[in-house]
């Protein structure tokens, strides 16, 4: 495979990531734990009505009365029901020295449902699967997600499961180092098993993670992730989390601080650095990093402006594991149930090339 078809595929998977709805920024409107929006009491996926009346209300530009309903209302649903879905088009282009490409990609098409009996909430998704070439039909659709959440009381949760770990920022986008590049990309979930304390001032997430033991060919780790996040007055947040974790090849620990900074309405900060100590079964341990930061200045409600950096390396001895990506974009969303973005970036493997390449790439995203 020839170096420019290599750093294509790099690319060309990149633009596949972004597929959970979910705004920790919303801290910067005094919105400090994600389940005041969404379902799940990480985040992302599925938003209550109380989110839903946001999306219309803080994040879109022209509003309509309840414009934001599932399906705009027409199709009503019992008090215990909370159904969405999510539509994905992305156009991508690729230019280096020698190479200029372009390709329109059909990125999601999932539904998503979760039916609440008294304390007992059952979610689970139902989408096209990412497999490019699936040997059977039944193969081309998954859920992506589906667990049972039991709220004890007001502040105390328990989940279990197939979803992601409570790590770090639960960033929409799972294309960055701190996602993708630490191995929970998208399509990654594991089975587990959560406890979570959710007060005004402080949050803890423990999680029991147990791989997939429906399909042992996928090697996902097993282990454990803690994190703990402190608001810091109505718009700022710090944390800290950690996740021990281990498979047939290797087992790992990681560590690092999170932010969400919110200075304005119009203004926020989202920054992770993570740390990785990691031991292969065979070989020497390899330290590593992973860093995201994300500048966002909102001139227009619904209109926003940013800057954007992401690195992986890791192995800090091996300049050849460096992946980093930087630049910047614009976000769209003109009223509830629409959103656009798109990006340029200068995007790099060491493993690779030497050299940046330039990368642009237009999403389109709708939600019932």
């Amino acid at each position: 495979m020839s170096s420019l078809l290599k750093i294509f595929l790099l690319l060309f998977i990149s633009a596949s990531g972004s597929l959970l709805f979910g705004f920790p920024e919303m801290i910067r409107h005094g919105y400090a734990n994600c389940i005041t929006c969404h379902v799940s009491p990480n985040g992302g996926g599925l938003v209550t009505s109380y989110g839903r009346a946001l999306s219309q209300e803080v994040l879109s530009t022209w509003q309509r009365e309840n414009e934001s309903n599932f399906v705009y209302g027409l199709v009503k649903t019992p008090d215990w029901l909370n159904a969405g879905g999510d539509f994905r088009f992305v156009q991508t282009h690729l230019d280096t020295p020698a190479l200029k490409s372009g390709r329109f990609i059909y990125m999601q098409a999932d539904v998503e449902a979760a039916a609440t009996f008294g304390k007992v909430t059952v979610l689970t998704t139902f989408g096209k699967s990412n497999e490019i070439e699936a040997p059977r039909f039944i193969d081309n659709f998954m859920s992506r997600r589906h667990f049972v959440i039991y709220q004890a009381t007001n502040e105390v949760y328990f989940r279990a499961g197939r979803f992601q770990r409570a790590f770090g920022i639960n960033l929409p986008d799972h294309i960055v180092g701190t996602k993708r590049g630490l191995g929970w990309d998208f399509g990654t979930e594991t089975y587990n098993l959560e406890a979570a304390w959710i007060g005004e001032s402080l949050d803890v997430f423990v999680t029991g993670i147990f791989g997939r033991p429906d399909n042992l060919d996928l090697n996902r780790e097993k282990g454990l992730a803690l994190r703990v996040g402190h608001n810091l007055g109505n718009t700022y947040k710090a944390g800290l989390s950690y996740s021990y974790g281990s498979n047939n090849t290797a087992r790992r620990h990681l560590v690092g601080p999170y932010a969400l900074l919110g200075f304005r309405p119009d203004l926020f900060l989202l920054a992770e650095i993570d740390f990785q100590n990691r031991q292969p079964t065979a070989g020497d341990k390899l330290w590593g990093w992973a860093n995201y930061g994300r500048l966002d200045f909102e001139p227009i409600q619904g209109l926003h402006l940013f800057l954007t950096h992401d690195l992986i390396r890791a192995d800090f001895k091996n300049e050849t594991t460096l992946k980093r990506s930087y630049g910047g974009g614009i976000q769209f969303f003109p009223r509830a149930h629409f959103e656009f973005l798109g990006s340029y970036q200068k995007q790099g493997n060491r493993l690779i090339s030497a050299e940046d390449n330039d990368f642009f790439w237009l999403m389109m995203h709708y939600y019932l």
